[in-house]
């Protein structure tokens, strides 16, 4: 009998399996050259004002896990694309993985829609004076009227959010980027459950808010972000929508790359997994001049 019992245990010995997890998860640091985050800011009546260094300036900035680099069907480093179906239409990247530096949050008034990104703003006096003396296009309430005090934009988003405290309004709190020793701005990220392949590429781009004497209450919009959809605001007088991030942007970057972004120099080749974010470092060197 104990013989018996002795073989019908060896099978199980020799069958055992060794799950392998191709998802790993990345974590990395971003810089941002310094004159991303520079730009003249907007007087209130329309007037060009100063240049200023200013991080609230740092829009959203997309990572992606890329097979490779094309240096060539772009006037900028762009990742390697799948067959291109239309000549109009660019090929898809298939990206391993992705994730953000900042997102779109809803201002909790409409002319804060597709404007404000988390991570820039320490408090609601900042996201003020952001729209008030850097886009010249003052915050204001459904009335039309101007909001220019901080615990009256602290009250709206409370009844919007329905919430209590400041920390669960994801717009404010501390930045993400911090000036570094050599004037520039770096941020550290993280890349959850992205599948692993030896000599991926670490690729991105910052979409840099549009600012221009002419744009009026559009200046700090972005192209990343889809004023059309999002969640519906149907409140007393008001409907419109809150906008949102488009869906498509890691696999069909080069659609939303305009002059003035910035990107990835490609030179973020991952070989094994980093242990912390000094290990992978991605510059976001490229001014994009032109687009084709």
């Amino acid at each position: 009998m104990r013989t018996l019992v002795a073989l019908l245990l060896l099978p199980l010995v020799a069958c055992r399996y060794e799950e392998v997890i191709p998802e790993k998860d990345l974590v990395g640091k971003v810089v941002i050259p310094r004159a991303a985050a520079t730009q003249f800011a907007i007087n209130a009546d329309g007037t060009l004002g100063e240049e200023i260094v200013d991080v609230r300036l740092i829009g959203p900035v997309y990572l992606g896990a890329y097979s490779a680099i094309d240096t060539e069907a772009f006037p900028f480093p762009h990742p390697s694309m799948g067959p291109v179906i239309t000549s109009d239409y660019p090929g898809n990247t298939f990206p391993y993985g992705g994730t953000t530096i900042g997102r779109f949050e809803y201002g909790c008034y409409e002319s804060t829609a597709c404007r404000v990104t988390t991570g820039r703003f320490t408090g609601y006096d900042d996201v003020l004076d952001y729209f008030q003396n850097v886009l010249g296009d003052p915050v204001t309430d459904r009335r039309g009227e101007q909001v220019d005090s901080p615990s009256t934009m602290q009250q709206a988003c409370f009844d919007y959010h329905r919430v209590t405290t400041d920390a669960e309004i994801a717009f404010v709190g501390e930045p993400d980027f911090v000036e570094n020793a050599d004037g520039n701005f770096e941020a550290s990220f993280s890349m959850p459950h992205t599948v692993f392949v030896e000599g991926m590429v670490i690729w991105g781009w910052m979409d840099a808010p549009r600012i221009t004497l002419d744009a009026g209450d559009v200046n700090g919009q972005f192209s990343t972000c889809d004023s059309a959809t999002g969640r519906q605001v149907t409140e007393y007088d008001q409907d419109f929508f809150q906008g949102r991030t488009r869906y498509d942007l890691l696999n069909y970057p080069s659609l939303y790359i305009y002059e003035g972004d910035y990107v990835a120099d490609g030179a973020a080749v991952v070989q094994t997994v980093p242990e912390k974010a000094e290990d992978l470092v991605v510059n976001l060197s490229t001014k994009i001049t032109e687009t084709e």
